[in-house]
């Protein structure tokens, strides 16, 4: 039996419950949050036991999701990995570079595997574009729109002091290099929205530099006025050859020496479901684990040098 222990049990802690107990042999063992309150909630969805302090964790668990706000990630994971667990972070790793590249070490010297929650790359619609770009020829730009509501709930407060960034459109930059294979090289400009008062950015704008001739038009919002029904990143690539345009969750537009619309179908299962099976097939040495920590720390990097022209 694969035993796992979740840390943090907010609303995404009770996806990753849920999501590894529907992982054939696999069992969360513990739910932990400060908030006793919180992991009951957590446990009642698994059957796990129920603690207040992450150092009351048994040494013998395969693997620890780590489902706190993003600000907490650190210290956490820190602990987490002196001890010797394989760990399993919702994204972003970190909100500070120097940070996660020492978890990266930490990680390599302890000799446990640290990976980061970028389940898009595991949904239909960007599997199927990362194998459709070919056609259309050497990269010239690529442009990101993404746009949700921001629907305040009972200690989100977080999501303020994390930013637009971090939150909302960490998945279309890591999706950028899932896709591509290219990775940002330097921020050319950027403009940062502060609208909301918060004590990060609420909107953004950069164009960034991918090397290799490729710029990237990066731009979120979050907004007042609009409904999440899934329609909320479109990510077009430019090539020599034509250009794809790719719409979540549905709908690819491919126009090169012909226009055609694919329709994507809907997941056979939960992408937070593959994410983790991937990381426990990874962590039982059955495959290289591909949800790679020294990608997130790159995502940091960008994210960070973004606010710097602030």
């Amino acid at each position: 039996m694969f035993k796992v222990g979740i840390v943090g049990c907010g609303g995404i802690g009770g996806t990753h419950a849920r999501s590894w107990s529907a992982i054939e042999g696999v069992k969360v063992a513990y739910a932990c949050d400060l908030d006793e309150s919180k992991a009951k909630n957590v446990a009642g969805l698994c059957g796990a036991e129920v603690i207040t302090d992450m150092a009351k964790l048994p040494d013998d668990l395969d693997a620890v999701s780590v489902v706190t706000p993003p600000h907490a990630h650190y210290p956490v994971i820190k602990a987490l990995l002196n001890r010797g667990f394989n760990v399993f972070s919702e994204k972003p790793l970190t909100t500070d570079v120097a940070q996660g590249e020492e978890l990266v070490r930490l990680a390599n010297e302890k000799k446990v595997l640290l990976g980061v929650g970028f389940k898009m790359r595991y949904e239909p619609i960007f599997r199927r574009a990362k194998e459709l770009l070919p056609e259309i020829g050497q990269l010239v730009s690529i442009v990101t729109t993404k746009e949700q509501a921001f629907n305040p709930r009972p200690g989100g407060e977080w999501v303020k002091r994390t930013g637009a960034m971090y939150e909302l459109s960490i998945h279309d930059f890591d999706l950028i290099s899932f896709i591509s294979g290219k990775f940002p090289q330097k921020v050319l400009c950027a403009r940062l929205g502060h609208k909301r008062g918060w004590e990060k950015e609420d909107s953004f704008h950069a164009l960034v530099d991918y090397g290799e001739g490729i710029t990237a038009n990066l731009q979120g919002l979050y907004c007042d006025h609009t409904t999440f029904c899934f329609r909320d990143l479109t990510i077009t690539f430019l090539g020599e050859n034509g250009y794809m345009r790719v719409e979540r969750p549905d709908r690819i537009i491919m126009h090169s020496n012909e226009y055609r619309v694919e329709e994507i179908g809907e997941a056979q299962k939960s992408a937070f479901v593959m994410e983790l099976e991937h990381f426990k097939d990874a962590v039982e040495g059955k495959c290289e684990n591909t949800l790679k920590a020294d990608d997130a720390v790159r995502m940091t990097k960008l994210i960070e040098e973004i606010r710097s022209f602030d």
